[in-house]
């Protein structure tokens, strides 16, 4: 694509704020191979994220989407589900996650810009604007990174970025699509979007949340028990109020809690406690302290298991090192093959004879089986 095309389909990008011109639009995108799509939006003071722009590329047309204005979303819904129209886009979770809270959609055949862009052999995690500049040799602008979406009139700063965002995302897929096409494979690529729209939307419920809880690991069995119950109440609460977690509790103020487990909350007002999260959730937080204290020994969890040893490290070091050389060999990001939150839990000393996790297998088990079946040998020797 010139310069020029580039300049002239952003230059008569189209607003869009009528239902009526929303469901054409769709229905356009429905007819065409591939849509590109990218969103803006706002989470400073929410729990769920506030979509305020959706940009669209269909063949050389652009489209920018006021959801603000509009009362009818399902024909984005029906857009996103649809297998038979491909949707581009670049680090998708954060548009999956808002795109999914506005109109309720699981998006169906995604092609993830920068996952291609990692088994292309670039640099895991490649933002859009780098790899543009990588592809094309063109810079973007990045004035309006950090601007107000909500407010309104955008301006034409705003929507000349916008605008830019997904005006080369189609000619980047055709380009990755070819290479991948060559190297037979676009099926991981496929595979890989699939796991990233799951990543997002089947995350565990509220009762896992203790799990990325800061420091959990400093905590005993009963703490632990608490803990458990503290932050299944944060990520309830937070959802129905539609505030940030941290806004409610912080992950340190959970920890002090369930290591003390107070009779009073209120003794541990103003002691690394603010006072005013007591008086809006004490009487929340108090039963569920209580509870935790009052357990019988026999249904206390297990506590944490402490951090890896040296050998356990030494062992992680060297199996990283293998799937390094198979990356390469193939020509792939390491970080996509073997990142550090798929491996490092293999080698924990609990797990076992536990099975292996399902984001280790289809393509990443065509590369590590070998690795992997050697692992479980050498931990059953």
């Amino acid at each position: 694509m010139s310069p020029r095309t580039m300049q002239l389909m952003v230059d008569e990008a189209q607003w869009i704020a009528t239902d009526a011109e929303f469901a054409a639009l769709c229905e356009s995108a429905r007819d065409a191979d591939s849509v590109a799509i990218d969103t803006e939006f706002e989470r400073t003071d929410t729990f769920y994220p506030k979509l305020a722009l959706v940009q669209f590329c269909i063949g050389d047309r652009i489209a920018l989407l006021d959801p603000l204005a509009l009362a009818d979303v399902t024909p984005l819904r029906a857009l996103l589900e649809d297998p038979s129209t491909e949707k581009v886009l670049h680090s998708c979770s954060e548009d999956v996650e808002v795109l999914a809270a506005w109109c309720g959609a699981r998006p169906q055949a995604l092609f993830d810009t920068q996952i291609a862009a990692a088994f292309c052999g670039g640099r895991y995690g490649i933002g859009y604007r780098d790899l543009v500049v990588q592809e094309f040799g063109v810079e973007l602008d990045k004035d309006a990174t950090r601007s107000n979406w909500l407010h309104r009139p955008l301006s034409a700063v705003q929507i000349r970025y916008a605008a830019l965002d997904v005006a080369l995302l189609l000619p980047l897929k055709a380009r990755q699509e070819e290479a991948l096409s060559v190297e037979g494979r676009v099926h991981w690529l496929r595979e890989e979007c699939d796991r990233a729209v799951s990543d997002v939307l089947d995350r565990p419920g509220p009762e896992t949340a203790w799990r990325n809880v800061k420091r959990a690991g400093t905590l005993g069995a009963r703490g632990l028990a608490a803990l458990q119950r503290l932050a299944a109440w944060r990520e309830r609460r937070a959802r129905e109020l539609d505030r940030p977690k941290g806004w409610l509790l912080k992950d340190e103020q959970l920890i002090l809690l369930a290591g003390r487990l107070p009779e009073r909350i209120e003794d541990l007002a103003g002691e690394g406690l603010p006072a005013g999260a007591v008086r809006r959730f004490g009487s929340e937080l108090q039963p569920l302290l209580d509870a935790a204290r009052g357990l019988p020994e026999s249904e206390l969890p297990q506590a944490l298991p402490p951090p890896m040893g040296r050998a356990e490290n030494e062992r992680m070091k060297a199996f990283r090192k293998r799937a390094q050389a198979h990356a390469q060999r193939l020509g792939v990001a390491e970080e996509l093959l073997a990142r550090k939150r798929l491996i490092e839990p293999l080698f924990q000393p609990e797990r076992g004879h536990a099975e292996w996790p399902e984001a280790l297998r289809g393509w990443r088990w065509d590369i590590l089986a070998g690795d992997l079946e050697a692992l479980r040998t050498e931990r059953e020797s």
